[in-house]
C-alpha cells in the first residue's frame, strides 16, 4: 500500500483550468493573488505570499533572518524533510537538532535543555534563537509548546502537513505538493502578520524586483520563487473540495483507531488536516509486521544520521532514534482502507 496518492481532484477542471491553458496565462495571472486571498482564512495570517514550493518559503525566511539578524541558532527536530533545515544551513545559521515526543512532535523540554548553555548570548543580543517545530502528520498545534518557550524566540512553523494551523508563529510555511492536503502540481506559501517579512518575500520571489514607472529595478536579493498562475488555478479548485477530502481522511483515521493496533496511535486535534496516521508500535517486530502489511514507507529518515548534517549540533536524541525504529505511518487517503 502506498503512503500517498495525489490529492488533486478533477473538480471543475474543464471550467477553471482549460481557459487558463487556452488564453496562455500560465505564468503570471490574477489567480495567484486570488489564491493568496482565499487561503488567508486557512493560514490565519494577514499576509500570504504564494511561492513555487514550501522549500522556497523556507529558503526565503532563512535569507531574511540572516539579513536582519545575522547567524541565528535554529532549533528543529531531526525528523523532517531536508529542505527547511538545508535552507537554514545554506544561509549560514547554526542547526541544533532537538528530540521529539511519542507523536513525533518537537519536545519543548528537549529544546530548553539544548539552549540552556546558550542563554547568555541570547541575553546579550548577539544571536537570535529560532525554533522551527514541524506539525508532523497534519496536527494543527503542539500541546503546551508555546507556553514552554522562553519568550525571546522567532517561531518559523513548518506547516507542510497542515493547512489550518492554530499554533502561534511569526511565519507559517505551507506546501501544495500533489500529495499535500491542498494540492497543485507544486507550490508553497509563506504566511505572516509582519508586513516587513511579507514585503521581503514578495520581492525575493521575483528576483528582488521593485516596480518603477519605467518598468522595474533589481533592488534586493532574490530568485525565481513565485507561484505561477496555472498552479494557483489548480490550488483554488482544491480549496473548494478540501473539507470533503478532509472528511474522508478523518473517516479513515477513525477506522484505524478502532482497530486497536498494538502501540500508541498519535491523536489528531479538531483543526488537524489528518495528513497521515502515526503509530509508535509496541516493539520493532510489530512495527515491521505493520509496515509489511500496510505501508513500508516512513516519513523522513532522521536528518542527524545523514552525512550532510553530521557536523550539526545536537543533544540527546534518544527518543528520536527509539521512536523512529518503532514508527509506522498509515495512509489516510482512501475510505476503503482498513475495512473491519
Amino acid at each position: 500500500m502506498k503512503l500517498f496518492e495525489t490529492q488533486i481532484s478533477s473538480y471543475d477542471t474543464n471550467v477553471h483550468i482549460s481557459p487558463i491553458i487556452k488564453n496562455g496565462e500560465l505564468g503570471f495571472g490574477p489567480n495567484v493573488t486570488k489564491f493568496e486571498e482565499e487561503f488567508a482564512p486557512y493560514s490565519n495570517k494577514k499576509y500570504n505570499t504564494a511561492l513555487n514550493s514550501c522549500s522556497s518559503a523556507g529558503f526565503i525566511i532563512f535569507a531574511y533572518l540572516k539579513e536582519k539578524y545575522g547567524k541565528c541558532d535554529i532549533y528543529t527536530p531531526s525528523i523532517g524533510f531536508t529542505s527547511m533545515t538545508w535552507a537554514a544551513k545554506h544561509h549560514g545559521h547554526n542547526i541544533i537538532f532537538v528530540d521529539v515526543d511519542k507523536s513525533m512532535l518537537m519536545s519543548v523540554e528537549s529544546y530548553k535543555t539544548n539552549r540552556r548553555w546558550r542563554n547568555r548570548r541570547y541575553v546579550d543580543g548577539f544571536i537570535v534563537p529560532v525554533v522551527m517545530p514541524i506539525l508532523y502528520g497534519g496536527v494543527s498545534t503542539i500541546p503546551n509548546f508555546i507556553e514552554g518557550l522562553v519568550g525571546d524566540e522567532f517561531i518559523a512553523l513548518d506547516s507542510a502537513h497542515c493547512v489550518t494551523p492554530t499554533m502561534k508563529s511569526d511565519v507559517s510555511l505551507f506546501s501544495f505538493h500533489p500529495y499535500k492536503p491542498i494540492a497543485a502540481s507544486d507550490g508553497g506559501m509563506l504566511s505572516t502578520d509582519s508586513e516587513k517579512i511579507a514585503e521581503y518575500a514578495r520581492s525575493y520571489r521575483n528576483f528582488g524586483r521593485e516596480n518603477t514607472e519605467d518598468g522595474y529595478i533589481i533592488a534586493n536579493e532574490g530568485f525565481k520563487c513565485y507561484m505561477n498562475n496555472l498552479n494557483a488555478t489548480i490550488a483554488l479548485t482544491q480549496l473548494k473540495i478540501y473539507q470533503n477530502n478532509l472528511s474522508i481522511r478523518k473517516e479513515v483515521w477513525n477506522k484505524l483507531n478502532s482497530m486497536k493496533l498494538d502501540g500508541t496511535l498519535a491523536e489528531h486535534d479538531k483543526s488537524s488536516s489528518y495528513y497521515v496516521g502515526t503509530l509508535i508500535a509496541k516493539n520493532e517486530d510489530i512495527a515491521k509486521e505493520y509496515r509489511e502489511k500496510y505501508c513500508s514507507v516512513r516519513l523522513y529518515p532522521p536528518l542527524h544520521q545523514q552525512p550532510y548534517y553530521e557536523e550539526c549540533e545536537r543533544g540527546s536524541l534518544f527518543d528520536t532514534e527509539k521512536f523512529y525504529r518503532l514508527l509506522v505511518n498509515f495512509p489516510l487517503y482512501n475510505s476503503k482502507m482498513y475495512e473491519i
